[in-house]
Parts: structure tokens; sequence; C-alpha cells
């Protein structure tokens, strides 16, 4: 208090300095300790939603950040048009307990100045959907989805049997 009575008014670079208290946790707040003891009882699954990425970062400064706190499954950042990155990421690690660590220790990170704020992602049935496409897309194509004919035979037998209920 005595420090924001001297500060309050003080000219820096022709501005003035207005000086209040700060009401955000700074330790000694029950509240901000009752939220991360609610919050690590919503934990649904091990991913992450990273916003306020810099655009500036890349995909392995992410990896090296996150990678620290245990073995990532997936990290994923989202492209716009022109190639950059929209500003968020998704970080999945192999276990709750690893995301559970990275989310206490990088709440309060800066990366180039620009404060990370870190959220539980949500686990959608269409994620796990798109995963599932994939590997069977994956799994179909051959090389530059070249087929041999015999592999055409068989595909075409087992479209067949495919039926839609």
């Amino acid at each position: 208090k005595k420090v924001l009575r001297e500060l309050q008014g003080m000219l820096v670079d022709g501005h003035a300095l207005e000086m209040k208290p700060s009401k955000s946790g700074g330790g000694g707040n029950n509240n901000s300790k009752q939220q991360q003891q609610q919050n690590s009882k919503n934990i649904k699954s091990a991913k992450l939603m990273v916003r306020n990425v810099p655009f500036q970062a890349t995909r392995k400064e992410i990896l090296q950040l996150f990678g620290n706190f245990g073995t990532l499954k997936k990290v994923r950042l989202p492209k716009k048009f022109d190639g950059t990155h929209r500003g968020f990421a998704f970080v999945e690690f192999l276990t709750r307990q690893e995301a559970q660590e990275a989310m206490s220790a990088l709440s309060r990170t800066h990366l180039y100045g620009r404060h990370l704020v870190l959220e539980w992602a949500e686990e959608d049935a269409k994620t796990n959907a798109m995963d599932t496409l994939r590997s069977k897309a994956k799994r179909d194509v051959d090389d530059g989805g070249v087929r041999q004919p015999q592999q055409q035979q068989a595909s075409r037998r087992l479209n067949k049997k495919i039926r839609f209920e």
C-alpha cells in the first residue's frame, strides 16, 4: 500500500501512473485454489486448448514447451488459408495426469510476450469420428492411391457387402 501511494500520479514518459491493488489470486486467495480443485475434478480428457499463441511461434516450439510435462499424443495448430496458424493450438497428452501437470505449470506462462491461456478441450464425437475416417482412408489408399487389379476386385467384393441401416 505504501508503494501504491508513492507511485500514484508519478510521470513516466509523459504519462501519469494510476495505481490500483490487484484483485487476482496472488497465492493467498482461497477461491483460486477451490477453482483449481473443481477444474481438476471436471477433467474429462488429456487434451488442452492453448489460446493466445503468438503467430511467430512454431509447432516445434509448442512441442518443446509442452513435451517437458509428458508424452504428447498429438499437437495441432489450425491454419488459415494463407498457411499461418490461427493463434491457438490443441495439445493432447497420453494421460490426464500429464495434462494436469502441464496445465498447472504453464497456466501463467508467456511465450514471445503473450500470455498463454490454457483450457480443457472438450472431447467430441466428431474428433474421434474424423480420426477413425482418417485411419480407414489411410488403410484403403495404397501408395499414391494406385491399386493393383486384385485389390480392386477385392474392394468391389467388399463394397457389395456393405449395408446401410
